[in-house]
């Protein structure tokens, strides 16, 4: 019998194929595979290319599968789903209870998530929890995540999102910072300090400019900027004391507690989304792996009943006034 990869399409191309034939859609498919939808395109010619008929219809903003499409799109379900519950099956009888993988963004996981584990891991030392830093959400079954830390308005597809916490946004510095160029007492005095940003856009980042549309005033053209592509280093360069940034109260809350960042003056946005816990819709979590997720909900809540940002500058009274 000849190899069966010389008897059938690429499997890339067969994950490809499932996904445009159940959504009826490249778009949809492209999403779902967090890949582009020209990549989806090329996939599916491959795959049409390679068995010599065309698998879909297109017509205008719709397609429809052919008979051949139809076919193949029966027998592709069922074998990659005859896969998918197999691998479940392995992965349940492999892994143990006491196993918990978790990922999320790097800068959440340096600045909340690390010291939550290392309180979890104290409480209960016979669990292993392993934290994986992605910066994209995937398929959490498939890459064997149990969870996933993610911002976003939760309506993601094929997970439970658990609501963790709300992002209040506003400016944080390091002491020094203050020491060496003197108080910030509103938002008027940030014209002239440095302001750190993101050189990358990111939808879900509040910049300088929001935050001034809404406190009132316009940023100098030739304020001093200093660009960054990762919010981990930008909240590095404020610890060191190179400017002012915008921070995410979850992310600032122990870089204040401990003292190496301060809020100048009180004075947030709140931002539109906010942090969830996911894991798969369709796994059903394991005894220990159920605690977890529970411990780390009341650790949300906890952190937002004891949030009391420490403000350094003027006070509320003073900045309305300021702001006004």
């Amino acid at each position: 019998m000849s190899r069966l990869r010389d008897r059938m399409p690429p499997a890339n191309s067969l994950i490809v194929f499932e996904a445009v034939a159940r959504h009826l859609s490249f778009t949809k498919a492209a999403t779902e595979l967090q890949v582009s939808q020209a990549a989806v395109s090329r996939q599916i010619q491959l795959m049409e290319s390679y068995l010599g008929v065309r698998l879909f219809e297109r017509h205008y903003r719709a397609i429809e599968l052919t008979r051949q499409g139809t076919l193949m799109m029966n027998a592709v379900s069922m074998s990659l789903g005859h896969i998918a519950h197999v691998s479940d099956d392995i992965r349940q009888q492999t892994s143990s209870d006491a196993d918990i993988v978790i990922s999320s963004s790097v800068s959440f996981a340096s600045y909340w998530l690390m010291s939550r584990i290392a309180k979890f891991r104290a409480e209960f030392p016979n669990v292993n929890v392993h934290l994986v830093a992605y910066a994209k959400l995937r398929d959490l079954s498939a890459t064997g995540l149990n969870f996933a830390v993610r911002f976003g308005k939760g309506t993601w597809e094929g997970v439970s999102a658990d609501l963790m916490f709300g992002n209040e946004i506003f400016p944080v510095c390091s002491p020094r910072y203050l020491e060496k160029y003197g108080p910030i007492t509103g938002p008027k005095d940030l014209h002239d300090a440095t302001l750190l940003t993101l050189s990358r856009f990111d939808p879900n980042w509040t910049t300088w400019e929001d935050w001034f549309k809404v406190y009132g005033s316009e940023p100098n053209e030739s304020a001093n900027r200093l660009p960054f592509d990762s919010y981990l280093l930008l909240i590095n360069a404020a610890i060191r004391g190179d400017g002012v940034a915008l921070c995410g109260e979850r992310i600032a809350e122990d870089l204040i507690g401990n003292g190496e960042l301060v809020r100048p003056f009180d004075a947030s946005l709140n931002s539109d989304y906010s942090f969830y816990l996911l894991r798969p819709a369709d796994v059903q979590l394991r005894p220990m792996q159920a605690h977890f997720r529970d411990w780390l909900l009341a650790e949300a809540r906890s952190t937002t009943a004891n949030s009391d940002g420490k403000i350094v500058g003027a006070d509320s009274e003073d900045l309305s006034e300021e702001i006004l």
